[in-house]
């Protein structure tokens, strides 16, 4: 998590350095949003209740929780796949999403763990269970240790993270087409009238 906000905060500090404006989010083309708080939301949720004791390590309701979650958020990308970058966030999700439902959460490496400091015998709260021999699919799991962030993070998080790049960008510079073309009526009067000045 701490490693998808910062990349989203670079995302959308890179995006407003290049002329974009958060402003203009609420005129881009997105579909079917609620999708997409569902699916967080129930990520958010998770992590809280697991945090508190809730859910035990890899249990079956924390699984089919995330693994609805996963799916929630994927189908808003598909709903979306017409912006630059979901398909990036997609594939990212979709690696995450098999190797959770591979091994009932995300597997995350005790050696990735003591290199950010982390003791590596002890299963991190949320969605993950420890990776071990028995681990499915274990190269796609949280094995990318990021000293720093204090995380470790998987492929499909640097996939997601390179999607996100492009998709800020793409809306905050998003200008309504009927509103591009009023303003290049507007330009190109003005040019005439300035004309017919001289």
């Amino acid at each position: 998590m701490p490693f998808t906000f910062s990349v989203l905060v670079l995302a959308v500090g890179v995006a407003y350095l290049r002329g974009g404006r958060l402003h203009r989010l609420a005129d881009a083309p997105l579909r079917w949003s609620w999708l997409l708080l569902g699916g967080v939301g129930m990520q958010v949720l998770v992590d809280v209740a697991a945090a508190r004791g809730v859910f035990a390590d890899a249990s079956t309701a924390g699984w089919l929780l995330l693994v609805t979650s996963q799916l929630l958020v994927v189908g808003w990308i598909l709903a979306n796949a017409h912006l630059p970058g979901t398909v990036l966030i997609g594939i990212g999700l979709l690696l995450n999403a098999v190797v959770i439902a591979a091994n009932g959460a995300m597997p995350v490496s005790p050696e990735a763990m003591a290199a950010i400091g982390l003791e590596p015998t002890v299963t991190p709260t949320g969605k993950h269970t420890l990776l071990t021999d028995e681990t499915r699919l274990p190269w796609l799991a949280d094995i990318l240790p990021l000293p720093p962030l204090r995380s470790v993070i998987s492929v499909g998080d640097i996939v997601l993270a390179a999607g996100l790049l492009p998709l800020a960008h793409a809306l905050m510079s998003y200008r309504d087409p009927g509103q591009r073309r009023r303003q290049r009526a507007e330009d190109a009067q003005r040019a005439a009238g300035g004309k017919s000045d001289r």
